[in-house]
């Protein structure tokens, strides 16, 4: 049996417009997200209202014991968010000034998708490519 999953996440509606019109190609978390998840589902958080979803590329961490080291400033430019805001989304983070890279971040490189796409890659059948053309 094949397992997917999405993973909802909350974020500003400005945010989404940026992923949507391909200005943000990069989702950034601090916690990874479930190896089976295939794609984002983006909802408002202030409102709880679905915005739209995106299919995840690939996910690269940085930081901790094993990983390259980051920059509030690296991460910035990935990410097209201040620092000073990247701060407030991830206080822990910045509360280990010292030391920033020893805390993990995963940066998820992702492309916006439909509905019908998301629920296609979903719960079609790999096995059957004849799914993908028709």
């Amino acid at each position: 049996m094949i397992t997917r999953s999405v993973t909802v996440a909350k974020i500003r509606r400005e945010y989404w417009e940026q992923i949507a019109d391909g200005r943000k190609q990069f989702e950034l978390r601090d916690e990874e997200v479930e190896a089976t998840s295939q794609a984002f589902v983006f909802v408002d958080a202030s409102t709880g209202e679905h915005l739209g979803n995106a299919r995840i590329i690939s996910c690269t961490t940085f930081g901790g014991y094993e990983n390259s080291t980051w920059s509030w400033r690296m991460l910035s430019k990935l990410v097209d968010i201040p620092v000073a805001e990247l701060k407030k989304l991830f206080p822990v983070a910045a509360k280990l000034a010292a030391a920033p890279s020893e805390y993990e971040m995963h940066l998820y490189e992702i492309t916006p998708i439909s509905d019908d796409e998301l629920l296609h890659g979903l719960f079609a059948d790999p096995a059957r490519p004849s799914d993908v053309t028709g």
